[in-house]
């Protein structure tokens, strides 16, 4: 980070005080940026801030706000001559480090010129946030297009003025120096190398006098007023310019010196004058005396000495009435004189004072009275016009300017001029000097501008030491500015870079199954084996052991008569087993899965074969339904949609109303009922009244006597009656809440008798169940002493505010012989009578009224009046 400062700095007074700081900015990645705020005024030279030992740096002047000032600049070139401008010049709103592009980019190096050495300063103004100058290439590269002719360092260097000016009151000191910029870049401005200084918000003398808006509408300022130390006065006669292009005030010339004094001793006089200058075509206009005097040598004379009083005639002059003389006086010309004998008679006229054209001769007298005598009276000295021959040279003259031009683009920047015509010189006059055509740079409107890339950054280093890695390299894109189109393509590009293989390590791989156990009793071992994948390229090897081995068979070898002997039972054969294990043999064709048989002791320690169990096999029926059930709940679970599942519910019902083959079926059975549930719990599908229906009489089916035997299998592995209730109350809560409206559902089959009842909190009824005279109602649930009271009453959270939008479902489930198919999940339970469920959803926060269930005692011949109750939560 580099401090710029300068001397300079006290020529701006403002009530304001800013501080200024420079700070490293990263703007375009460059490897060293200045970055100027807060600073109104500065000075650096390109050898600070541009070193002749780095590249790409960076000078940057952030606005502090350009809807409040402007940036002017001022540019002395480099002596060197330069095929190539290597420092860039631009102005730009802001940088988005994301996408690396400059907003609102628009270059000057067609306003600057650095290269072109046919003007040694050039000027710019910016309103934009940012200017930056950066360089292009770094100078070491042999490929860089800068050659600098001749190749001496102090000819490359270039130094820089800026300035920052309030565009509304800017100060006197701002407005001084911004003034004489103006100047200087009008007098050198032409077709080729315009003006940068488009408008200023000061008023200029010699230079830009006219406001932005007036600039842009083409308007002139009257001439009615001067520009005196920076201000302008109204209503005040301008001061004309001669040939050289001194100014001049019309009246008086300056003082001569003082004359030679008249006496060496005793009191003399001295006297200087002045000359009238008229204004072109105006006569005089002067207003004073021609002449004044003061006293001189007033050291006494020797007795011999003649005394004079001139003294006494210049008091007696000042003595006179003023209205006498004043109206003459006025003009120059010398007043009437007074007779007075005590003067002296007039001198000769003087030269004339003029060698061509009309000028002025005077003549003198002096008073020549003694000191006690009369005053004399009268003036000392008069003038009169006096005519030459010879004709004056007029000099050549400017008349005024003519207002600038128009814009020479309608939009982008353009440039307009002004010119002016010289009145010729006449009788050997010099001719004007000065340019007869000033030219600058103007902007009436942006045009819009594509955005363009800049070129490529050089690649970056490898990702990656060793093995593949990526190298990425990076652009900027300047603008768009004003409506452009954006760059096209991408600021950054990635490609793949290799150095060198990497070393890799041997890596184990996983270990092999088990062999097979060198002895089926009586202890052996077993062996397994793993693979060293590698090392590559200088890798190290695989550390450990390549072969593990375990113990097998441990266990004693039974004796004879703990094995069960070979047996063929119907088309299977089943082989010698030691008691403990079981055998296996695949299922019938129209199955899927394994037939198992246990070999098991008595108790005198014989093996002996037990029955075997199909709890492993799956009708193709059943397994066909169960894949299909699961590929339609992974799909649920993508959240996609889908159809068909119907048709699935369907086939399920007609398949279980022949009863099931084997216990398996029932089990693959229960798992199609909980991912129909899990289904129906998504927006996969929506269930139907006929889902509904088929889904209640599956469970009826299952709970036939057709498959007490295989539940009594099942149950080995598989579900209880606990988990047949959760199984029907998840449906429950499914269904009940998908329900549109408010509505109730009864389905009535031949083992259970279901009711669901969707109800607000705040309108709820008691529910009453079984409801009485349902259509299709089975005999065994027309019992007038059965009955099921569920009070409205708990239907409530507790929360009078929460009540007022809550919905309750209540499901109600008559099984008729669960009880005799299922146990329960304490053996010492046993049930030999219709069960009830009654569901809640959500749960209610107190039961302020209890359920009020009467059953008959009678029921399949049982006499016990005893009403069994048991709590299956954990």
């Amino acid at each position: 980070m580099r401090s710029i400062g300068s001397a300079l700095n006290l020529l701006l007074v403002s009530p304001l005080y800013f501080v200024w700081t420079v700070v490293a900015l990263d703007l375009a990645q460059t490897p060293c940026t200045t970055l100027v705020q807060g600073k109104f005024f500065g000075y650096f030279s390109s050898f600070a801030v541009f070193p002749l030992n780095s590249s790409l740096c960076s000078w940057i002047i952030q606005n502090p706000d350009p809807r409040r000032y402007t940036l002017y600049m001022k540019i002395l070139k480099p002596t060197g001559v330069c095929d190539h401008q290597h420092i860039r010049t631009y102005q730009f709103d802001s940088f988005l480090e994301s996408t690396r592009t400059y907003l609102g980019m628009e270059s000057f190096d067609d306003v600057l010129k650095l290269c072109d050495g046919s003007t040694r300063y050039a000027f710019l103004q910016s309103n934009k946030q940012f200017l930056q100058m950066k360089q292009t290439a770094p100078p070491e590269v042999e490929s860089w297009p800068v050659r600098w002719k001749p190749t001496k360092a102090q000819e490359r260097d270039f130094s820089v003025e800026y300035l920052v000016v309030g565009n509304r009151n800017p100060s006197k000191a701002a407005c001084q120096m911004l003034c004489k910029w103006l100047d200087a870049c009008l007098a050198i401005s032409s077709s080729s190398h315009p003006c940068g200084i488009m408008q200023t918000p000061c008023s200029c003398s010699g230079g830009e006098v006219l406001d932005q808006a007036s600039e842009i509408l083409g308007l002139t300022r009257k001439r009615q007023d001067c520009y005196k130390d920076g201000i302008y006065l109204e209503n005040c006669m301008s001061s004309p310019k001669d040939s050289s292009g001194a100014e001049f005030l019309g009246g008086w010339n300056p003082w001569s010196a003082w004359g030679d004094c008249t006496k060496d001793c005793g009191g003399g006089l001295q006297t200087r004058m002045r000359t009238c200058k008229p204004l072109p075509n105006e006569g005089l206009v002067c207003e004073g005396v021609l002449e004044e005097g003061r006293l001189c040598n007033r050291k006494a004379c020797n007795t011999n000495g003649r005394y004079n009083s001139r003294s006494q005639s210049l008091r007696s002059t000042d003595n006179r009435k003023r209205e006498d003389t004043d109206e003459l006086q006025h003009y120059g010309y010398p007043a009437p004189q007074i007779g007075d004998p005590a003067a002296e008679e007039w001198s000769p006229w003087s030269v004339c004072s003029t060698t061509c054209g009309e000028g002025w001769q005077t003549r003198t007298r002096f008073c020549v009275s003694s000191s006690y005598s009369t005053q004399c009276s009268g003036p000392l000295r008069e003038q009169r016009q006096c005519n030459n021959s010879a004709v004056c040279p007029v000099h050549g003259t400017w008349d005024e300017w003519s207002p600038w031009s128009l814009c020479s683009s309608t939009c982008g920047r353009g440039y307009r001029d002004r010119t002016r015509t010289c009145k010729p010189p006449q009788f050997g006059g010099n001719p004007c000097e000065g340019p007869e055509k000033q030219t600058k740079f103007c902007n009436i409107a942006l045009c819009p501008v594509d955005g363009n890339w800049n070129e490529w950054s050089s690649w970056s280093s490898c990702s990656a030491s060793c093995s593949n890695g990526t190298q990425q390299r990076t652009r900027e894109c300047n603008g768009p500015s004003y409506g452009g189109a954006e760059c096209q393509g991408h600021w950054v590009e990635t490609r793949d870079c290799f150095l060198r293989q990497c070393p890799v390590d041997g890596k184990w791989q996983a270990w092999g199954v088990w062999g097979s156990c060198t002895a089926t009793c009586g202890g052996g071992t077993q062996r397994r084996d793993r693979v060293c994948y590698g090392p590559f390229f200088g890798g190290e090897t695989c550390q450990g052991p390549k072969e593990e081995y375990k113990q097998c068979n441990d266990r004693k070898c039974p004796e004879p008569h703990e094995i069960c002997d070979e047996e063929s039972l119907g088309s299977v054969v089943w082989k010698e087993t030691p008691a403990g294990d079981a055998a296996a043999v695949r299922c019938p064709r129209n199955a899927t899965g394994l037939i198992l048989r246990r070999c098991i002791l008595d108790e005198e320690g014989i093996a002996y074969w037990e029955p075997p169990t199909y709890i492993k096999c799956v009708s193709i029926d059943y397994r066909n339904i169960q894949m299909m059930t699961r590929e339609h709940l992974s799909k649920a679970q993508r959240g996609l949609m889908g159809d068909g599942l119907s048709e699935v519910l369907q086939n399920l019902v007609e398949i279980s109303q022949d009863g099931t083959s084997y216990s398996g079926d029932l089990l693959s059975t229960i798992d199609v009922l909980r991912n129909m549930t899990e289904i129906f719990r998504r927006a996969y599908h929506s269930p139907s009244s006929g889902d509904v229906q088929n889904f209640v009489q599956i469970i009826s089916n299952l709970l036939s006597e057709e498959n007490r035997e295989k539940w009594e299998e099942a149950q080995l592995i598989g579900p209880n009656a606990k988990e047949l209730f959760r199984l029907v109350e998840d449906f429950i809560d499914v269904i009940g809440f998908r329900m549109k409206d408010f509505r109730d559902s009864y389905q009535v089959t031949d083992n259970l008798v279901l009711g669901i009842h969707k109800l607000p909190a705040n309108a709820a009824t008691d529910i009453t169940f079984p409801m009485k005279g349902w259509r299709g109602m089975v005999d065994w649930a027309k019992n007038s002493e059965d009955k099921v009271t569920v009070s409205k009453s708990i239907l409530s959270s507790g929360l009078t505010e929460t009540d007022d939008s809550s919905v309750f479902v209540v499901g109600t489930v008559l099984y008729r012989n669960v009880g005799n198919i299922l146990s329960l999940q304490r053996n010492s339970t046993v049930l030999n009578s219709r069960v009830i469920s009654v569901t809640v959803k959500p749960f209610p926060r107190s039961l302020l009224t209890p359920l009020e269930i009467e059953f008959s005692h009678l029921y399949n011949g049982t006499t016990n009046q005893t009403c069994i109750l048991w709590d299956e939560t954990d």
